[in-house]
């Protein structure tokens, strides 16, 4: 008897725990597809570290070459795919290397040569930061745009209209814009900060 108590009891739980698991999460925000992209003429960017003003980490793309239009160019990823506000802020580490970097010799003797080498810059190379403002630069009529878009897309689809918001770094720094997208009629809206020519 107590076997059988115990099996019905887990099983309800499972029942339960699935349904829990299944159940609709509530949209706290309008998630945002990410672009990282490097606007600095030959030099190579290799972003570190990225946090968020709550301590959480922040996706980051490794090294960026340089793009002749950075909004074109990059590397793009889901950076709140599960719908959650977005950041206060991003703080981004990063060092600037020469580009290109000369290719890494087959010869095992030249190959630590350049190993050395590749090492000892990477330490004499200055980690630099800086803090990039997000959810107060992103007007609240597209958030609320995109958050209806989110409430009325069907099951298992992705929403009609997407936030994508681009991290490019210049000389001077980080340079922030964002664009209000649509599947059906491509770009509706965008802003921030004025790129270089």
């Amino acid at each position: 008897m107590k076997t059988y108590l115990l099996q019905a009891v887990c099983f309800l739980a499972a029942i339960a725990l699935c349904t829990a698991c299944a159940a609709p999460h509530s949209q706290q925000g309008p998630g945002m597809i990410v672009t990282f992209s490097n606007g600095i003429k030959g030099k190579e960017v290799d972003v570190l570290r990225a946090r968020t003003a709550n301590g959480v980490f922040f996706p980051t793309p490794g090294s960026l070459g340089p793009d002749k239009n950075p909004m074109t160019g990059g590397k793009t990823m889901g950076a709140a795919p599960d719908g959650r506000e977005l950041p206060h802020w991003v703080e981004f580490e990063w060092q600037v290397w020469p580009y290109p970097y000369p290719d890494r010799p087959s010869d095992p003797v030249a190959r630590q040569v350049w190993s050395d080498g590749v090492h000892a810059m990477s330490r004499s190379l200055p980690i630099q930061t800086a803090r990039v403002a997000v959810q107060s630069r992103v007007p609240q009529d597209v958030i609320d745009e995109v958050l209806a878009s989110n409430r009325q897309r069907a099951p298992r689809a992705l929403p009609d209209k997407m936030l994508w918001v681009y991290f490019i770094w210049y000389e001077t720094g980080i340079k922030l814009r964002w664009k209000l997208k649509s599947s059906c009629c491509g770009l509706l809206r965008e802003g921030g900060d004025e790129l270089a020519p």
